[in-house]
């Protein structure tokens, strides 16, 4: 049966029978004086103690005192039980065996005692209540001071009769402390716990991370910090017993503090339509937490939290990355990527002529992202996004395109190559022609006429480009040749040679046969020219040096004819102006020619006649583009 059990029963049976004898007893005892009277008014005073109502022999030493609560171990059991108190039998018993919180003591005149211990006539123990010391002497005792089910007690021993006394009493302080992990706040930096104390006063410190401490308010406290860390809170109840002991309740615990954060980047921050980037994100939970979910754009994303993303129009975009702690935390980030628009250019024709037109076209590609902004050399281009362009000069021209959204900004370049119309081609040339055989020139006469058949020239050509194909050519030459006469009067045979002038102005258009880019140019077509010669006046002379007595003098006419002209250039290096000029003419020459009078001795006439000829004109000089 336990402690308090017993006491219990004990107590129940013999308190109503013992009061009246307590009462008696006490009456007996007390013999006060008038200032001791005063001083225990309202409680029951004691003037002696020892004799016959005694508990034990007196105990005058620590053996004693432990003697006492072995030896009368049932009778202290069960005279607690009747007393009514509160605390527990063991925490007593503990105190004096271990000689813990046991003093030397003297108990002063008026000092008051709630309960005593002592026998009745000597024999049956009993216990008296709300009683006072009135003697006229403070006597000896021992003081035993414990705490027992959450009271302080101080009982004493007088030595001089062993009586088991209850002096005094008081609940002792008690402390309570909460720390409310999920009242941690990264977004305020504050933490929350609660304390209380009861039966005393409050103290809270709090103690850093560094080492430091700082006071805190008792109750519900939001604790601002600085620093992640473990921080440690104490609160503290603390009292002063009757007996100026100082009484302490103490509660401590330790929160991690820990706030996540996040970094999340893209590499490269800025791509091109259609490029992918890598994001990554860098989550921390914090001190003393664990991160239980990372989603990008609100989608789960797993470890090594890393995402290739693509996106499908050109613009500025921010992804958001949102970290979760199992403390119940959150931190966001987000980092920008950009998208730039990405554009095209074409140019049709890309080589031209100079001052011919060509249309620059420009497209642009945005996906579906955010409109376009978009420049052609420098100066905005709006849609049809086209722009027709003409260059006076010739070389290669290039053109830039510009095309730029909030997602960055692209450029492209096409070349266009403009070339030179102008061509001036001075030469030397070479004539060969026929031999034409007249066959009547008088009545009796037959002659030989070789016209022009070899002779050398010099020319000046040019060339306008109309197009790449075609080409006008105009110029002029002058070309010396000799004529041979064979002549036959009277049955006489006669020669002379002269000279005589041809002069050619000419116009044709070229038909090129090679590609624009080709080094080399070729080219044929047809020809008009205006043929104009000299008059010459033979003045034949005999196989033997005589003359004939024999002088002709035809008149020939200008004449047109139709041709035919071939030419090759090739220029010294590429896109040089100036190159060789090789070429070639074929005229239809008639030669027709008007004849004058004859003197010899028949006296005869030369009939008008025409000369059917076909020379062929043979060129090379240089060629200047310009």
């Amino acid at each position: 049966m336990s402690h308090r059990r017993w006491l219990a029963e004990y107590a129940a049976v013999r308190t109503s029978a013992r009061s009246t004898f307590v009462l008696f007893l006490l009456a007996g005892l007390i013999l006060a004086a008038p200032a001791a009277a005063q001083l225990c008014e309202g409680a029951s005073s004691i003037t002696r103690l020892g004799g016959a109502n005694r508990f034990a022999p007196p105990v005058t030493d620590q053996e004693g005192l432990q003697a006492l609560f072995v030896d009368h171990r049932e009778e202290i059991l069960a005279l607690l039980g009747e007393a009514g108190w509160s605390g527990d039998a063991d925490d007593l018993f503990a105190a004096v065996a271990a000689w813990r919180g046991v003093t030397s003591t003297t108990f002063e005149p008026g000092q008051r005692i709630q309960w005593m211990f002592f026998r009745e006539r000597g024999q049956e123990p009993t216990v008296g209540t709300n009683m006072c010391w009135a003697g006229d002497e403070a006597f000896a005792a021992w003081e035993i001071r414990f705490n027992s089910n959450g009271r302080w007690y101080s009982m004493i021993v007088p030595e001089s009769c062993g009586n088991l006394a209850l002096l005094a009493e008081r609940p002792l302080p008690k402390v309570t402390l909460d720390l409310d992990i999920g009242g941690l706040s990264c977004a305020d930096q504050t933490f929350d716990f609660r304390s209380s104390c009861t039966d005393g006063d409050a103290s809270v410190t709090v103690r850093m991370p560094d080492g430091s401490e700082r006071a805190a308010g008792d109750g519900s406290v939001s604790f601002p910090f600085a620093d992640q860390g473990d921080y440690t809170v104490t609160a503290t109840c603390n009292a002063m017993s009757p007996r100026g002991d100082p009484l302490e309740d103490s509660m401590s615990g330790a929160i991690a503090v820990g706030c996540p954060s996040c970094l999340v980047a893209a590499a490269p921050e800025e791509v091109d339509l259609g490029q992918s980037s890598v994001l990554t994100v860098v989550p921390r939970a914090g001190h003393g937490a664990e991160v239980s979910r990372v989603t990008l754009d609100g989608e789960p994303l797993a470890s090594p939290y890393t995402k290739e993303m693509t996106h499908g129009g050109a613009d500025a975009f921010t992804h958001t990355v949102m970290v979760e702690t199992n403390t119940g935390q959150s931190a966001q980030c987000s980092t920008g990527m950009k998208v730039a628009p990405t554009v095209t250019v074409s140019i049709e024709p890309d080589r031209v002529l100079t001052g011919q037109t060509a249309v620059i076209s420009v497209a642009p590609e945005n996906g579906d992202g955010a409109p376009v902004t978009v420049a052609l050399d420098g100066q905005p281009l709006a849609e049809p996004y086209e722009r027709a362009v003409a260059h006076a000069t010739d070389g290669e021209f290039t053109h830039t395109a510009t095309v730029e959204n909030a997602g960055g900004s692209n450029e492209a370049s096409a070349t266009m190559k403009v070339d030179r119309r102008w061509t001036l081609l001075p030469t030397l040339s070479a004539l060969s022609g026929d031999d034409v055989h007249i066959s009547v020139l008088g009545p009796d006469m037959r002659d030989r006429l070789k016209a022009c058949v070899d002779g050398v020239g010099v020319g000046l050509a040019a060339e306008y480009r109309l197009s790449y194909p075609v080409g006008i050519m105009f110029g002029a030459e002058t070309t010396n040749c000799e004529v041979d006469w064979y002549l036959h009067p009277g049955g006489r045979t006669g020669y002379d040679g002269v000279d005589v002038e041809m002069k050619k102005f000419f116009f044709g258009l070229n038909f090129h046969l090679t590609r624009p880019d080709s080094r080399v140019d070729w080219w044929i077509g047809p020809l008009v020219a205006q043929l104009d010669y000299s008059s010459p006046t033979f003045m034949p002379t005999g196989l033997d040096g005589v003359s004939v007595d024999a002088i002709y003098s035809p008149e020939w006419s200008g004449e047109t004819v139709l041709g035919a002209n071939m030419g090759l250039k090739i220029p010294f290096k590429a896109d040089c102006p100036v190159g060789l000029y090789f070429g070639a003419f074929w005229l239809d020459s008639s030669m027709k020619a008007k004849s004058s009078e004859i003197r010899g001795e028949d006296g005869a006439l030369a009939p008008a006649f025409e000369l059917r000829k076909t020379p062929v004109y043979v060129k090379a000089g240089i060629s200047i583009e310009f």
